[in-house]
Order: structure tokens, then sequence, then C-alpha cells
């Protein structure tokens, strides 16, 4: 393998990746923003932000971890896919490499969506009155949705691997299957 063909298998992705998780934070902000309002309430634990009105504010937060699944998925699986392209010939190398571009675009899109977002109103409730508006933040709720860009990536980098053709000029998977010949006589009876 020579060095050209090793740094498009490895260092493509990984670019690719970083664009992609760039244009995914963006995408992310911009379908979920802007940010739902909120007020600071006095409650026994001292003072709170909760979303106004509650039920459509509390959807609202919720929205923002479906909206980085459906954003990183989509991403993910052009990810997979462009990298099974650009690696054909080098599953195992390509692999690798899509892997670790699919971390770094869920890392950078988680930090550019935040970034654009106002910061958590929660950690501002003790600067205000009680009763003074805030603007939500956009956040990811919990570890899991984070993972549907390495999930994405190998789906579609599995999609594009299975329906190239391999080096005798089949595609896995297409035509008959062999016939199993066995010296085994079949059971009478």
């Amino acid at each position: 393998m020579s060095r050209a063909h090793l740094a498009r298998a490895v260092l493509a992705p990984v670019l690719v990746g970083l664009v992609l998780g760039a244009l995914g934070g963006w995408l992310w902000w911009t379908w979920w923003g802007p940010p739902p309002l909120g007020k600071v309430y006095e409650t026994p634990a001292g003072p709170t932000w909760y979303p106004t009105p509650f039920d459509p504010g509390v959807t609202r937060d919720f929205s923002g971890t479906a909206t980085y699944v459906v954003v990183g998925l989509g991403l993910a699986l052009l990810l997979g896919a462009i990298g099974g392209w650009l690696s054909r010939g080098r599953a195992v190398v390509g692999l690798a490499a899509v892997v670790v571009a699919s971390l770094a675009a869920a890392a950078v899109m988680a930090l550019i969506g935040v970034a654009k977002s106002p910061e958590d109103p929660q950690s501002r409730v003790d600067e205000v009155k009680i009763g003074a508006e805030l603007p939500g933040d956009l956040e990811v709720s919990g570890w899991t949705p984070y993972l549907i860009w390495p999930v994405g990536a190998l789906l579609g980098h599995m999609v594009v691997m299975l329906s190239l053709p391999t080096t005798s000029g089949g595609v896995i998977g297409a035509g008959r299957r062999p016939e199993h010949r066995s010296d085994v006589p079949a059971p009478q009876g």
C-alpha cells in the first residue's frame, strides 16, 4: 500500500468527519433554535429555572437531544459511505479511520451546537431576581445519543463495502451459494 493510498484511506475520512461534525453542530443549533424562555422560581431547594410554559418547554428540552440524534444519524451515514468509498480495497484501515472520524465528528457537533447556545440557565439563577426570564440551553441528555455517530458511520461503511465489487470482480453476497457436499450419507428413515 503506497503512502498516498494510506493517506487517502486514513486522513480523508477524518477530515470529512470534522467537516461533517461542524456542519452538524450548525444544523443542530439552527433546527433547534431559538432557545425556549423560562423563569426563575423560588422553590424549597432554592432558586430554580423552569421553562414557561412548562410542558412545551420540557418537550423542547427533549427535542434538543432528538434533533442531535436525527442530524447526527444522517451525517454519520454519509461519513461512513464516503469513508467506505475512499478506503475501498483497504477495509480494515478504512474502518478504523471511520470510527475515529465518527468520534471526532460527534465531539465537534456537540461543541459547536452547545457553543452557539446560551449558557445553562440553572447556573445563572443566583445572579438574577426571582421571576426573571432566562433563555434555555441546547444540550444532549445522557451519553447514549453520542453513539449515533459511530453506529451510523459503521452502518454506512458496511453498506458501501458490501456493495463494492471484490477483487475477483463479484459483489459480496451476490450470486448462488456453493453447494455443500458431504462424504457422509444423509440419515435414512
